[in-house]
Formats: C-alpha cells, structure tokens, sequence
C-alpha cells in the first residue's frame, strides 16, 4: 500500500467522519482491497475509528478490485464509484450492497 493511496484513505475518512458523526462511528465493516501493482491491503472501520492493515483479511465484508488509478480517481471524487463498478473497472465480491458505505463516506468528504 503506497504512501499516496494511505494518505488519500485518511484524507476521505477524516473529512467524512466530521460531516457523518455518529453514522459512520456504528460501521463494523472490512473492505479488502485488491490493487493492480500494490500490496493487498484492508480497510477495517470498528468502534468509530478506520485502520488500514497490509495483507489480506480472511474474511471481509466485500472485497474490491480495480487499478491503482481507478482508486485514486474514487478517492479523489474525479470518478464515482458506481459508475466504475458499472463500467467493470471495479469488480466487487462478497456484500456488495455495504460497499455503498464507502461510497457515502466518499461522498460526504467531497462535500
């Protein structure tokens, strides 16, 4: 997990923790994370806070796939994540409907 896409993780979650509250402090959620080029990586959101662990989680809420720059985009709001989920630049196993929380947040931190 680079440094970049680490940075930009906290940069998204910060933002929307201060304009969701106590929404976001309920998650008990993990989202594997499978970028092209990068070490797999999980994001872990539990007792209001977000850690970023390397590695693969045995057993995640969902797992997503994509290119480094299709994350970045997401992250960024340069590119919604439904529409790449659409397109096929995002391919997502496991529970899909609760990767719509990551959405949300994302889309909170933009506003």
């Amino acid at each position: 997990m680079s440094e970049e896409l680490l940075s930009l993780m906290r940069e998204v979650y910060e933002k929307a923790k201060s304009k969701m509250g106590s929404e976001i402090a309920t998650w008990n959620k993990i989202f594997q994370f499978n970028i092209e080029g990068e070490e797999p990586f999980y994001v872990e959101f539990k007792e209001g806070s977000m850690n970023l662990i390397k590695g693969t989680h045995r057993n995640p809420t969902a797992t997503l796939a994509m290119s480094r720059d299709t994350l970045i985009k997401i992250l960024r709001g340069e590119l919604d994540a439904m529409a790449a989920f659409i397109r096929g630049q995002m391919r997502i196993t496991g529970n899909v409907i609760e990767t719509v929380a990551l959405r949300k947040m994302i889309e909170a931190a933009k506003s």
